[in-house]
């Protein structure tokens, strides 16, 4: 009994030096690791299918698709008027190198900026822009996107960041904190995003594209950058 006693004070004696502030810390410490697990899980093992590969309709319906062209260069002339270097990319750019608009199946549009550019103009200053132009702006801190609505029109402008290497890769905690449970991080060399750009014709006006062309999509997809992908059950060709 007595060294049962014994043993009780020491617990007690150590549990009185622990602070509450440590007790929340560990515990706020293993709150985010298990969503970082389960963020893991999720996006490997349970929802791993690419945009592309998830049910769409194979063609997007004329008065969406004229919205989001409306809504393309509303946000290229704010962004540049901003002083904000951008592209577009992804399925956005793969339109517009192949056939000059956006692709029949697609429901948004994609550009790709640079995060010391766009963090030069503070947050007020871009929403009321976007405001005045009758667009909605918020930002994803999870994947470092900002996503841009009008209607049911939507752009995404995914931000990237240059590393001491020389070269980009996404912004967002989730990149930034788990890069290494991903397959593929997107990584491409700077010299793809750096400006001034060269511009393509879409949908009849100049819009600014990455250097080399297609190059970056090799980046972007590496296993597939030279397919077309429609959605599951669509003509390559959608009418």
């Amino acid at each position: 009994m007595q060294v049962s006693h014994e043993c009780e004070r020491i617990v007690c004696r150590w549990a009185l030096r622990i602070s509450w502030r440590a007790v929340i810390v560990t515990f706020l410490c293993f709150v985010i690791f298990l969503y970082m697990m389960f963020t893991m899980v999720n996006d490997r093992y349970i929802h791993h299918l690419t945009w592309y590969e998830q049910p769409a309709p194979c063609v997007t319906p004329k008065f969406i698709m004229d919205r989001m062209i409306e809504l393309t260069f509303a946000v290229s002339n704010l962004l540049t008027k901003l002083n904000i270097s951008h592209v577009i990319c992804y399925g956005t750019l793969w339109g517009a190198l192949r056939n000059g608009k956006i692709l029949p199946w697609d429901n948004n549009v994609h550009f790709c900026l640079l995060k010391n550019d766009i963090q030069k103009v503070p947050w007020h200053t871009l929403q009321e822009n976007f405001r005045a132009s009758n667009l909605d702006l918020s930002y994803d801190v999870r994947h470092g996107e900002y996503i841009v609505t009008q209607g049911p029109a939507q752009a995404i402008l995914s931000v990237f960041y240059l590393t001491p290497y020389d070269e980009i890769f996404q912004d967002g905690f989730e990149h930034r904190l788990m890069w290494f449970f991903q397959d593929n991080p997107v990584s491409f060399p700077s010299r793809l995003i750096e400006s001034p750009f060269n511009t393509v014709l879409f949908h009849g006006q100049p819009l600014p594209v990455p250097h080399d062309g297609i190059e970056i999509l090799k980046y972007l997809y590496k296993d597939d950058w030279w397919l077309v992908k429609p959605p599951p059950g669509c003509p390559e060709r959608a009418r």
